[in-house]
């Protein structure tokens, strides 16, 4: 190695206040020996919804749990859920769990989110709803054409907002704008609880349904009623979701600033394409995502990682319809969706959280032109 810096490609944050708080009311809980099921998880709850302005917050144990439970609602045993094949592989294993079949839908260049022409074409007489993924933290920008494309053919739309919170669209946050959204608290996220997720919703059947469903189906009177599983949050779990809910609006600010000197340091770089936010929405960047053109992408990312201690991602490749279990279990292949194809081999993600400093920024990017550099001249 060149040098022996390493920039993590992603991080969880916590100040010394939040710190000195969570440590506090976790102390208090341990003390009370209320593990689970207490006044922290309802409080979170009602912070989240307050802050999506949705009607309710179900608070689950990951954003997979989310998504599975409202699938379960929504009955689509047997069914089909349309769904965009760049997304992480829990968004269709979510939907084969609750007896459904996934069906892949292709993407928009531009945006890297789910093409609704390509949904269009994907409905049949069984398909019973949509998943739209907001990726990288990207409110899917034909959010609306696509609800009313899922009303007008009685199709359910849940938001996959796993990479989403604090983003907004025409001033509605991300998870408030369809019949459900899905959150995950996962490390990686834009706020984190270490493991979690939330349920967020304007249908208080949903949201019923849901807070059974996470406690193994019981009711208020503990009898089991339906058939659900243990998907709690537990009250450590949702001491340390309030802290970082308070402090998201300023992640997401961080997070643009950081994208934004991103976006002018690499603007005149011939070998890198970058993805314009629509003037309507404010991305929570997840992910900051770049596409190189006419050069090795994973030549590339060897280089920044092995000589200048850098970790990239990708925003997803191989996109779910080319992993090994789909293509023999689904008989799916290559062809099948080629603006997936073509265009996310070619994505690299570059490091974005709250610990990237400004001259961390700057040896970034000059290490990826040096990296472009040394891969277009065949070193």
């Amino acid at each position: 190695m060149l040098n022996q810096r390493q920039v993590f490609s992603a991080a969880p944050f916590f100040d010394e206040e939040s710190i000195v708080g969570i440590v506090a009311e976790i102390k208090s809980v341990l003390k009370s020996g209320m593990l689970t099921d207490g006044l922290h998880v309802k409080s979170f709850e009602n912070q989240f919804a307050q802050y999506i302005q949705s009607r309710y917050a179900v608070a689950v144990n990951s954003g997979t749990a989310a998504l599975e439970i409202m699938l379960r609602f929504f009955g689509i045993e047997g069914k089909e859920v349309i769904i965009p094949t760049n997304t992480f592989v829990a968004t269709p294993t979510s939907v084969l769990f609750c007896g459904g079949v996934p069906v892949f839908a292709d993407i928009n260049a531009t945006t890297l989110c789910i093409d609704p022409e390509d949904v269009k074409r994907r409905i049949t007489p069984k398909t019973v709803g949509v998943i739209a993924v907001h990726i990288a933290g990207l409110i899917c920008p034909e959010i609306n054409e696509l609800r009313e494309l899922c009303h007008s053919n009685g199709l359910f739309l849940i938001e996959d907002a796993a990479h989403a919170h604090g983003a907004v669209i025409d001033t509605k946050k991300a998870g408030n704008l369809c019949d459900g959204g899905a959150f995950s608290f996962y490390p990686t996220k834009v706020m984190t609880t270490g493991q979690g997720g939330m349920i967020t919703s304007n249908n208080s059947e949903l949201a019923v349904v849901a807070q059974k469903m996470r406690d193994h189906g019981l009711n208020s009177d503990r009898i089991m009623v339906m058939l659900g599983d243990n998907w709690c949050m537990s009250e450590i779990t949702a001491i340390i979701g309030k802290y970082q809910l308070a402090n998201l609006d300023r992640f997401v600010e961080k997070r643009n600033e950081i994208a934004k000197r991103y976006n002018h340091a690499l603007a005149k770089n011939p070998y890198v394409s970058l993805f314009q936010t629509p003037v309507n929405i404010c991305h929570s960047y997840y992910k900051y995502s770049l596409k190189l053109n006419g050069i090795d992408k994973g030549k590339v990312a060897l280089a920044l990682k092995k000589d200048f201690g850098i970790d990239t991602g990708s925003i997803y490749y191989p996109p779910c319809h080319l992993h090994p279990w789909y293509m023999a279990n689904f008989n799916t292949c290559e062809g099948n969706l080629p603006v997936s194809e073509t265009v996310l081999k070619d994505v690299l993600c570059l490091p974005i959280h709250l610990g990237i400093t400004v001259e961390t920024i700057d040896y970034v990017v000059d290490s990826l032109n040096t990296c472009i550099s040394r891969v277009s001249d065949g070193k």
